[in-house]
């Protein structure tokens, strides 16, 4: 699993957004505790945003897979909403309006120093849940272009079938703004991800096991 997924992430350039897809009976936690190894192997700074406990969650389902988790609990983390707390929490952001989230969330990711970031999103997928017009999604998605920055790689873990139950075109709004998509699904008892865009043509198309 380990050279095979740390190729993905070694392709991957600053400032990308990167779409990560998964369904509601396929768990994207081996895949993020992948990415959490590779990024503390090559001395990034890593900063989760925790949307609604789903760190929480994740959490349980490695401890759950008997791995070691102990590596999350050093892991900054930005939390919104929510009341379980994973890793060093550094700010709490409250279920507002779009435009107000996004202020806080912009003072707390200035006040950090690190020249480059592995930023994990867990959760996007319950604020759109939670929109109530369509406006509130376009804002909301938009805002994902706002803070594309050189210095910070974004990794959006999202559930898409709660997102196409509830959300409709949000998520091909989310993959236009993507510069990468990877979509995870399950072959019987084994777990793969594709690479099914991205500025990278190296690993565009490619599959790697979980």
């Amino acid at each position: 699993m380990k050279d095979n997924s740390h190729r993905i992430w070694d392709s991957l350039k600053w400032g990308e957004t990167v779409l990560i897809e998964y369904d509601s009976v396929t768990s994207p936690a081996l895949l993020f505790y992948s990415l959490i190894n590779w990024a503390r192997e090559k001395g990034h700074e890593i900063v989760v945003d925790d949307i609604l406990d789903s760190f929480y969650l994740y959490k349980r389902h490695l401890e759950l897979a008997g791995l070691d988790t102990s590596i999350l609990g050093n892991i900054t983390v930005i939390k919104i909403g929510g009341r379980l707390s994973v890793g060093q929490v550094i700010g709490r952001i409250g279920i507002k309006e779009p435009t107000v989230q996004s202020s806080e969330y912009k003072k707390i990711v200035d006040s950090l120093s690190a020249e480059t970031i592995i930023n994990p999103i867990l959760g996007f997928e319950k604020l759109l849940f939670m929109s109530e017009s369509k406006e509130e999604v376009l804002s909301m998605t938009n805002t994902i272009l706002s803070f594309s920055e050189s210095a910070r790689t974004a990794l959006y873990f999202v559930n898409v079938n709660l997102i196409k139950e509830t959300t409709s075109g949000a998520l091909p709004l989310l993959e236009e703004i993507a510069t990468t998509v990877i979509r995870m699904h399950k072959r019987e008892r084994k777990t793969f991800f594709n690479v099914v865009k991205s500025v990278n043509n190296e690993i565009d198309g490619v599959e790697v096991e979980i």
